[in-house]
């Protein structure tokens, strides 16, 4: 697969520029943890964001802008290019995961460090025989605000078709040293790298593949309680 164009693009993400008043962005897919990211960085009385590409809803002081964004790769990346377009140097993607493993289990917080591309977005970003990586020096600050805190980290699969998460891709990926599997990480690991800016991501784990049969802990406590101390440490982290 070679889809890489060393070509300046003919079609620009500064179109979709807004005008932010942070440099930092939080990004998230799911209501109920931009929830928990709105009350652990006490966005009361904040502004709303500006729309932008790929995003649901957001809020914005001087420090931070968090958005809740559309799943998946595609509108991921679109989403990340336009915040980068508005000025965002760095982004912290806060998740959700299937564990591949039963040594990560429903309401483990994972910390990806590396990832397999199962995704279509990266490959017009990085090489096809590139690893996607995050930014180490975020991965760094994560680390110091997780050291309290039990947390796994390692590889992760993006998948662009959750509904084709078989068996058998499940074993190969996790020979592979995959811990989970979610649907954004290798996109969004490539783009900062391409673009030169700052990201990393945090997830946790709602639900467990490894068995062959699928366990779900989405609105679990525990998933909730997880949430609820990720958001903790992404406003640590925010204000390093």
């Amino acid at each position: 697969m070679n889809w890489l164009s060393d070509q300046e693009s003919v079609v620009k993400p500064d179109l979709f520029a807004v005008d932010l008043s942070a440099t930092t962005s939080i990004m998230c897919f799911a209501p109920p943890v931009f929830i928990c990211l709105l009350n652990s960085l006490n966005m009361e009385g904040s502004q709303q964001a500006p729309s932008i590409a790929g995003s649901q809803q957001g809020l914005m002081n001087d420090s931070v802008v968090v958005y809740e964004c559309m799943f998946g790769s595609p509108a991921a990346g679109m989403h990340m290019e336009a915040l980068i377009a508005s000025g965002i140097r760095r982004v912290i993607m806060v998740g959700d995961a299937g564990s591949l493993t039963g040594d990560c289990r429903i309401g483990d917080i994972l910390l990806p460090t590396w990832g397999i591309r199962e995704e279509g977005t990266s490959f017009h970003y990085l090489a096809a025989n590139k690893r996607c990586k995050p930014s180490m020096n975020m991965i760094d600050n994560i680390r110091r605000a997780l050291d309290s805190v039990e947390y796994r980290e390692g590889g992760v699969w993006t998948t662009d078709a959750p509904f084709r998460e078989t068996l058998e891709k499940i074993t190969r990926f996790r020979k592979q040293g995959a811990i989970a599997v979610e649907m954004e990480c290798t996109a969004l690991m490539s783009i900062p790298s391409f673009r030169g800016i700052q990201f990393a991501a945090l997830l946790t784990i709602t639900d467990e593949l490894f068995s062959g049969k699928w366990n779900v802990g989405f609105k679990s406590d525990e998933v909730q309680s997880t949430r609820e101390r990720i958001a903790k440490i992404v406003l640590s982290v925010v204000l390093e």
